[in-house]
């Protein structure tokens, strides 16, 4: 039997859309959509990257620079963040399923690969549906209205925190919902061990992201 990696369909209906993934032996489609989520990455994250600086005041160090060349130093930044993006979704791909594999060692390490797939295909909906708000509030993408991190930003203003609290999005909630789905459909370990690990994994990586941000 094989599974085809949809996309939209896993996002939105998850637990039938997984169903046949525990017996699956093959899994079809999915080198040319990674593909695409790569380009879509890049494009997202660059277009947020542009916005940021347009709108957020998130402008680069011009010292130095002549004015006809700050275009080009413009365009690189938003570039490096494009590839920036694909990167983060290979590390998202393949580091989540190391991650989580000695915990879910009987889905196997291909198939978290797969279902983190699902995952980088939420987030980026999350970074489109942020787009707008950039340019209305003037304020850069990490300053999202779909996080906790708008509640937690009045209480504190510690760089960590409000990285940290800024990444729990609905969208990353969305995202674990079809990690837990996907993995159930895939496993015999009860719901209580899946949905406690896969909620302790996401937000282990979260805070490692909140400081790698903070600390560099």
């Amino acid at each position: 039997m094989s599974h085809s990696m949809r996309l939209v369909l896993g996002s939105f209906k998850p637990f039938s859309h997984f169903r046949p993934l525990y017996s699956a032996y093959r899994l079809k489609g999915s080198w040319w959509r990674l593909i695409l989520l790569a380009i879509f990455s890049f494009l997202i994250v660059g277009i947020t990257s542009f916005m940021n600086i347009k709108y957020a005041g998130e402008m680069p160090e011009y010292t130095g620079i002549a004015p006809d060349e700050r275009i080009l130093f413009v365009l690189s930044e938003v570039i490096t963040d494009g590839l920036l993006g694909v990167l983060t979704l290979i590390v998202i791909v393949v580091g989540g399923a190391l991650l989580y594999w000695p915990f879910f060692q009987q889905v196997g390490f291909k198939r978290l690969a797969y279902i983190h797939s699902y995952v980088v295909f939420i987030l980026l909906i999350g970074m489109l549906l942020q787009l707008p708000f950039i340019p209305f509030l003037h304020e850069p993408s990490l300053i999202s209205p779909y996080s906790l991190g708008v509640y937690v930003d009045l209480l504190t203003n510690i760089p960590f925190w409000l990285y940290f609290s800024y990444s729990l999005s609905l969208f990353l909630a969305w995202g674990t919902f079809v990690q837990y789905a996907a993995i159930r459909q895939s496993t015999t370990v009860s719901r209580g061990y899946a949905l406690f690990w896969i909620i302790i994994l996401n937000v282990f990586m979260v805070a490692i992201t909140a400081y790698m941000r903070t600390a560099f």
